[in-house]
């Protein structure tokens, strides 16, 4: 058998959000280096949140990052769409499930309107977690395409970012399925470091059964605060 990885070497501090009931793992640290992650966008309603494209689908509910390393931790939310829109998700594979999200995160459109995404899927798998966390969650290695920046870019060669992420599924009140997506993303000459801290933090990711403060993603779509 292949040996045993080793030790992770980081610290993580936790995010729970009860308005939209999920919480998550982030790095505050790894191998020693402080990862400062602050928030950019503090946890919101779906109706209050920005969207990541011009359909307003797929909204970020919650952001985090790490400016001079170029760390983002988002959460989004959205309703199932394209392959899964009126499919059982009993029946939805992990490469849908990551393709439909990463459609909605970064994408090109062609001839006719299709969107195309712009991220290449290195895995995906599915795991159970058991009902007081949530069900299935989809996990999936991403690696997309990034601008260039002053950190990494020498004017010769693209730039790109790795990711890991997880989502899970819950029903609104009408019944439609959401999915809750938490991505940890950097720049790809980070991965090596960055990347089994991530994977942690995406493992970590769970949808509790909902408290007294939880606003399902389309109650009160009116509601902008």
């Amino acid at each position: 058998p292949p040996p045993p990885p080793p030790p992770l070497d980081a610290s993580f501090a936790r995010l729970a959000d009860p308005v939209l009931s999920y919480a998550f793992d982030y790095p505050t640290a790894v191998a020693g280096t402080p990862l400062p992650l602050v928030p950019s966008r503090r946890p919101e309603r779906y109706s209050s949140a920005a969207p990541l494209s011009a359909d307003a689908r797929q909204r970020i509910v919650c952001e985090l990052i790490a400016l001079a390393q170029g760390v983002t931790v988002s959460v989004t939310v959205g309703p199932a769409a394209g392959v899964l829109k009126g499919v059982d998700p009993a029946t939805w594979t992990p490469r849908q499930v990551a393709a439909t999200v990463l459609a909605d995160r970064s994408t090109a459109r062609v001839t006719g309107g299709q969107r195309v995404s712009l991220n290449a899927i290195e895995s995906a798998s599915k795991a159970a977690r058991g009902p007081s966390s949530g069900g299935d969650f989809f996990m999936f290695e991403h690696l997309s395409q990034g601008s260039p920046s002053a950190r990494s870019y020498d004017g010769a060669r693209e730039t790109y970012r790795h990711a890991w992420a997880v989502t899970g599924v819950r029903a609104g009140k009408g019944g439609e399925p959401y999915l809750y997506t938490l991505n940890l993303s950097c720049p790809q000459d980070l991965w090596a470091r960055l990347g089994p801290a991530f994977q942690a933090a995406a493992a970590s990711f769970v949808l509790p059964p909902p408290g007294k403060g939880y606003v399902p993603p389309d109650a009160q779509p009116w509601r902008f605060f």
